[in-house]
């Protein structure tokens, strides 16, 4: 009876541990939300339980005056799927060649790799924009994409999913005549499609809330990306905090999106990657 006690007891306080996370993270997801749809009477307030007879869309309207969102959008969507791209390319190229082929020197290789995630961002910011603007790509969809094409925490995921596949498939795909791009297109990516999912949605979201990069590299608005023209309403004459919430939301709801699509391939992709 004690340990069946202690084991509900267990439980309990586990959901009690896991609702308590999600209140804090879904209470401001959920006050911006709802404040981009109320009136800024409202807003300012303190009002966030809505009343459906007050819900508007003035407030996306006027965000949508001060920034050219539907250009920003754009900028945005080019950057995520550029760069999310490359970094998953060349992360299953990187940790294919670090698992299956045997070469010397393929640990120091992977320990480099792995350092590089010690290294904070803003040192690189300076060669990274003198290198950008020595090839005249400052203002532009490839001078912000550019020195984000490779990922080292994409090489990590990719690698331990790599070395949980049976070598045995690699030889036998080897023996069949696949050379390595085949091999690694058609026999190993397929087999750790979750894992392959879980490094997807992890640089898509990376890429999709980059701010301080696309801010430095950029000087026209249409440039811009969306998450650096929503930061412009609060400097913008006459913005409410309805009208930033507005444009908050606009940003918000595609990261969102992505977790709720790729929830299952999330869960399984990372359950896998803590087995191996």
């Amino acid at each position: 009876m004690k340990a069946v006690r202690s084991m509900r007891i267990g439980t309990i306080a586990k959901w009690l541990w896991v609702a308590a996370l999600a209140i804090i993270i879904l209470v401001p997801v959920y006050i911006t939300v709802v404040s981009a749809f109320l009136p800024h009477r409202d807003v300012t307030t303190g009002n966030f339980l809505p009343d459906p007879r007050h819900f508007t869309f003035e407030n996306f309207a006027q965000a949508l005056d001060v920034i050219p969102f539907g250009q920003q959008y754009v900028t945005s969507v080019l950057v995520t799927v550029l760069q999310t791209s490359a970094q998953v390319l060349f992360a299953a190229l990187a940790a294919y060649a670090l698992v299956f082929p045997r070469w010397r020197g393929r640990t120091l290789a992977f320990v480099l790799i792995i350092a590089t995630l010690a290294i904070p961002g803003e040192s690189l910011v300076i060669p990274n924009y003198e290198f950008v603007t020595g090839m005249g790509l400052r203002d532009s969809i490839l001078g912000i994409v550019i020195p984000y094409l490779a990922a080292g925490y994409a090489v990590f995921l990719l690698r331990t999913a790599f070395l949980g596949v049976h070598r045995e498939m690699w030889e036998a795909a080897r023996l069949d005549g696949c050379g390595d791009l085949r091999t690694l297109f058609s026999v190993i990516l397929p087999t750790v499609r979750p894992q392959l999912t879980t490094a997807t949605l992890w640089c898509a979201i990376a890429a999709w809330n980059g701010y301080f990069w696309p801010l430095l590299i950029t000087d026209s608005p249409n440039k811009r990306t969306l998450q650096v023209g929503v930061s412009q309403l609060v400097s913008a004459e006459g913005a409410s905090p309805a009208v930033i919430a507005a444009g908050t939301s606009l940003v918000l709801l595609p990261t969102l999106a992505l977790v709720i699509i790729g929830q299952r391939f999330l869960l399984r992709g990372l359950a896998a990657g803590s087995l191996h």
